[in-house]
């Protein structure tokens, strides 16, 4: 019998606007709806009772089950896609720079890139799982 307890999820709410704004989403850029999504969820009052590793890790797990819902295809793009929603999560609830969703923040005027690609997503548990993966019940 497994003595750890189950993963907190984000709320089904939460889950179900993420499936909103991704159905049709571009492989490009993250929207401004998708960004103002992803600023709700991070002002959530759950912040204040999870920790911030266990609510990123619950993002993570909604953004792969709405892309999957609205089908979004496996392969480099969806990851890459993926990988730029959970940098506007950071940005967002960490108050970061403000970026445009396509992996470029600003910052007083000027524009860098964030962090680059983000080829795996980990748990706390230590595995690595891929945003393609599936959850385990």
């Amino acid at each position: 019998m497994n003595s750890k307890p189950l993963r907190w999820r984000l709320p089904p709410s939460h889950q179900e606007l993420l499936r909103t704004v991704l159905v049709g989403a571009s492989d490009v850029v993250v929207t401004a709806e998708q960004r103002a999504a992803i600023r709700h969820i991070c002002s959530a009052p759950e912040r204040d009772r999870f920790e911030p590793e266990d609510f990123l890790i619950a993002f993570k797990l909604s953004i792969v089950d709405a892309a999957n819902d609205v089908g979004i295809q496996p392969g480099p793009d969806r990851n890459e896609f993926l990988a730029r929603l959970v940098t506007v999560y950071i940005e967002e609830f960490y108050g970061g720079p403000v970026g445009d969703g396509d992996g470029t923040a600003r910052e007083n005027g000027q524009s860098f890139r964030v962090g680059g690609r983000l080829s795996a997503f980990t748990s706390s548990d230590g595995v690595h799982t891929s945003p393609d993966a599936q959850p385990s019940a």
